[in-house]
């Protein structure tokens, strides 16, 4: 069935009994009691029997035993009021990154600084990695994913911050469920698959205007989302794309990853996670997307969306972003910074 937020589960506190929502859990303190059906013999359980497992415990339980939940809603044809039995597997771990209830910073690896135009076509591109909580229901409903990107460098135009690819990929690391090569270009329709993606805009003078975006805590879902394009047409604080580099000195690389060989398709190969392992392309047609910095300011904010199904994601799915730490300004004082740069969020409809 899947544990909804409206979900309740009884909780004994100092031999009190009370009840607590799914959805208010971080509540439940670590000392607290569930009452938990085994059904296995691990651990030494005898089937079917109840015992006390406290909450701090309760990520080493077995995932197939069961708690004692009732429904406080109609949501996949509950009956309000009635108990039914939730296993723990169905619960998701603490482990994850909750994405959905707040903009997630990510930690950048690695990055370069005082790098040639030379060296940074040569540089190579890093994997960085978010295992994540989409939902705080078991059941993830159809949505947004919204990657930000956030001018940490004090010198604003050496900003920039080059993202050649996102793949989401199953918990076990190995199955790919979403691929974008930002780079490519899709054979239907002839569309390039960064086109999937909305931008936010905040370009002075250009729809939809919602104004420079500076509060990194603002939910992207309020903001108004535009076509990605490229940078010979659209302009700053917004994402874009170019497959010639950029123009500012020590920033920018010169071309994205291979689209022959992290495509969409169903041979795509799994992004590594990793510091400078993935190789700059050698073909000039692959690009990479990227918010001009230049006239904008540190600590303005550009974000973009892409629409996933809910039916196709489980918490501790894994996010991985494919970004350039070849060329991210003059020195490690004015340029990119690893932490406060790169954001992600999931908003369900």
């Amino acid at each position: 069935m899947g544990l909804q937020d409206s979900d309740i589960i009884l909780v004994e506190r100092g031999n009190t009994l009370y009840r607590e929502t799914y959805g208010n859990r971080a509540n439940i303190d670590s000392s607290d009691l569930f009452l938990v059906e085994a059904t296995s013999t691990a651990g030494g359980r005898v089937v079917g029997q109840l015992y006390r497992c406290t909450y701090a415990n309760w990520a080493n339980a077995n995932n197939t035993d069961l708690i004692l939940v009732e429904a406080n809603s109609t949501t996949n044809g509950r009956v309000v009021g009635q108990l039914y039995k939730e296993t723990k597997s169905n619960w998701p771990t603490s482990s994850n990154a909750d994405i959905h209830s707040a903009n997630y910073m990510v930690t950048l690896g690695t990055l370069l600084y005082g790098q040639s135009s030379t060296q940074r076509a040569n540089n190579y591109f890093s994997v960085v990695e978010v295992q994540a909580e989409f939902s705080s229901s078991a059941t993830i409903g159809d949505g947004t994913l919204y990657v930000g990107f956030r001018n940490s460098a004090s010198t604003a135009f050496y900003g920039d911050l080059p993202l050649a690819a996102l793949q989401i990929l199953k918990s076990n690391g190995t199955t790919v469920i979403y691929a974008y090569n930002f780079g490519t270009w899709a054979a239907l329709n002839s569309n390039p698959i960064y086109a999937d993606w909305g931008t936010t805009d905040s370009s002075e003078d250009i729809p939809p205007g919602d104004g420079v975006i500076t509060n990194k805590t603002t939910n992207p879902g309020t903001f108004s989302y535009v076509f990605t394009g490229n940078t010979v047409t659209n302009g700053i604080r917004r994402f874009s794309f170019t497959d010639t580099g950029t123009a500012s000195s020590y920033v920018g690389s010169a071309r994205g990853i291979s689209s022959s060989t992290y495509t969409n398709a169903t041979s795509t190969t799994v992004l590594p996670v990793g510091n400078a392992n993935i190789p700059q392309s050698s073909s000039s047609d692959d690009g990479y997307l990227f918010s001009e910095c230049s006239s904008t300011d540190q600590g303005d904010l550009t974000w973009m969306g892409v629409t996933l199904y809910g039916d196709d994601l489980d918490n501790g799915d894994r996010i991985r972003i494919c970004y350039f730490g070849g060329g991210n300004g003059q020195s490690s004082s004015n340029g990119l910074q690893t932490t406060d740069s790169l954001y992600v969020r999931y908003v369900e409809d």
